[in-house]
């Protein structure tokens, strides 16, 4: 792109000067009237000092009031302490014209650059921020106070750190490393601002920096050392964050991956509640910096309950060597990014005719969602195999254990070449740490009831179910019966039967049609353009008491120990009650 120097026409400048030579006192006359008009009738400059926001080795901040432009702003100033030394002189200004040049939402704006009126003191003027540091929200929602915990969930956390690394990335693309990036230098405004701040570490990444590694100016520096704070003095970063080459102090060792482990540090405290690093004194978090000796997440606060996908982004942005880690803050903010969209399952998975999707009794976590084909829920009781449901595409299985603590409580087989798409126990606790920790509670409390009530089955599912749906059929004719005329055959609407039996037993509508069309091809009842009948009231009666005698029910009002029959009833009761087994109902 051509880039263009803008400047006055000579011809509008000549102009200008006609003119106020025409009218003498014209120039003195205008700028009382614009001194009146930007209402700068004061004394001391543009500012008015309101109160002293932070300070540090390298400036002041404080909160200023802008006469000219009516606004309250922040102002850093050079402290007079260092004024007389040029490359920290040097070092401020160079932090507000790299700040000034890097125009993104979440990096914060410069104003002004100018010199104190009066003093020879540089400042810049730059945005404030109505928020406090991301390390006193961290602080808070440790402490578990509500109203931080209600609002700075997990989810909400991982947006204001893929703000941040926005804003890294950013600056990345500009050639601008920042070399301290750290929970401190995270603004979180209340109105949902974030900002990356204090880039006084700033350089450009193909930039001469023969200070990054410097002598410690005195003892004091080593005894009364903060593992959190910028140590400008001795090496160029925070001690609780930095990454190994920066303790190294190799100046063309330090690029952009060094600020993607500082990124990785910054989530690290967000997930632990803690700094990577700490120790009895400077020397010792050095070594543990040096040797990237930093407790995994996990370990270093397991109350946290870390997801293992959150745990695997830090771990690889804060790797040892820089080859180990994410190529750019892109890569970086695609994880967290596909951790929050839950993009992530255990792959698809394919299963064959009679093969077991689940096995009860398996302490396996996965959670399975039906892509294509069929399976059907069994399990086996008091040595019978019992068909609890049979499920098909769209449909999931196994999502108790993956919430819940036991063993698989059904086993679940393909009645068809199925396809399934495979949730994982990660995946599936990651997605509930999203909740509000009080809805994530309701959903653990309410899986392990339900978890609980399925090994109790259906007290019919625990029997033979063969006699009860016998026995509902028989009731409901014989009940018509006894209401209709004498010889007048009763028939009911099949489907309507089936409802009947299907409700008034709680079981499913297949088992119900099943064994009607069993006792239809016997003959023991009819069915004919989809209407019921039963032609011998009677003989279904005698098969009813037949049932009940064989089958061992020695439960309700009718108790039956044999019954005599002849030996035609006897083969053909025996042949219908073989084929209703055989149909496993």
């Amino acid at each position: 792109m051509k880039s263009e120097r803008l400047e006055l026409s000579t011809n509008d400048v000549k102009l200008a000067d006609q003119i106020l030579e025409s009218m003498p006192g014209f120039s003195e006359k205008m700028l009382q009237i614009t001194q009146r008009l930007l209402n700068r009738e004061r004394q001391h400059g543009r500012y008015i000092v309101r109160d002293q926001l932070a300070r540090g080795g390298m400036g002041v901040i404080y909160t200023v009031y802008d006469q000219d432009l009516r606004r309250t702003t922040a102002m850093k100033v050079l402290p007079p302490q260092i004024l007389h030394q040029e490359p920290k002189v040097s070092s401020f200004i160079e932090e507000s014209r790299i700040t000034a040049q890097l125009e993104h939402p979440n990096i914060v704006p410069i104003h002004e650059i100018g010199v104190i009126e009066g003093s020879s003191l540089p400042y810049y003027t730059m945005k404030l921020i109505d928020g406090e540091p991301l390390t006193n929200v961290i602080r808070m929602v440790a402490r578990e106070d509500p109203d931080y915990v209600r609002h700075y969930t997990r989810h909400r956390l991982l947006d204001i750190f893929l703000k941040v690394c926005n804003a890294v990335a950013y600056a990345h693309s500009h050639g601008v490393i920042h070399r301290d990036i750290k929970p401190e230098n995270i603004m979180v405004g209340k109105f949902g601002e974030v900002l990356l701040m204090d880039w006084g570490l700033a350089k450009y990444v193909d930039a001469d920096d023969n200070t990054a590694f410097e002598e410690a100016q005195d003892s004091s520096q080593i005894i009364e050392h903060n593992p959190s704070r910028t140590e400008d003095g001795v090496i160029k970063g925070s001690l609780a964050y930095i990454a190994p080459e920066q303790v190294l102090g190799e100046p063309s060792a330090i690029d952009k991956k060094t600020d993607i482990f500082l990124l990785g540090g910054t989530l690290y405290q967000i997930f632990t509640h803690l700094p990577p690093y700490e120790g009895e004194n400077m020397i010792d978090v050095l070594q543990r910096a040096e040797r990237c000796q930093y407790e995994v997440p996990s370990k270093r606060n397991p109350r946290a309950q870390i997801p293992k996908a959150v745990e695997r982004i830090i771990l690889h942005a804060m790797a040892p060597t820089k080859d180990k880690r994410y190529a750019s803050c892109q890569d970086l903010i695609d994880d967290v990014e596909a951790f929050l969209a839950g993009r992530r399952s255990g792959g698809i998975r394919q299963f064959r005719v009679g093969q077991e999707i689940i096995k009860a009794g398996d302490k396996s976590k996965e959670t399975f969602v039906i892509i294509s084909g069929k399976a059907k829920i069994h399990r086996s009781v008091n040595g019978r195999n019992m068909t609890i449901a049979e499920i098909g595409a769209g449909e999931i299985v196994g999502e108790m254990a993956g919430i819940g603590q036991g063993a698989r409580t059904a086993t679940v087989t393909a009645t068809e070449d199925t396809e399934t798409l495979i949730i994982t126990y990660e995946l599936m606790l990651d997605e509930l740490r999203k909740l509000p920790p009080w809805m994530e509670k309701i959903v653990f409390s309410l899986a392990d009831r339900v978890r609980i009530n399925s090994g109790y089955l259906h007290p019919l599912l625990l029997e033979n179910r063969i006699f009860p749906l016998v026995n509902q059929l028989f009731l409901i004719y014989a009940g018509a019966h006894v209401q209709a005329e004498p010889d007048t055959p009763i028939s009911y609407p099949l489907k309507d039967v089936v409802n009947e039996v299907t409700m008034n037993l709680g079981l499913d509508m297949a088992s119900t049609t099943k064994v009607i069309d069993i006792l239809a091809e016997e003959g023991l009842c009819v069915n004919v353009a989809e209407q019921l009948s039963i032609p011998s009231l009677q003989d279904f009666a005698l098969f009813n008491d037949y049932c009940r005698c064989k089958m061992d029910i020695n439960t309700g009002v009718k108790k039956i120990k044999e019954i005599q029959l002849t030996k035609e009833k006897d083969s053909c009761f025996r042949q219908i009650v073989r084929h209703l087994h055989e149909i496993d109902v």
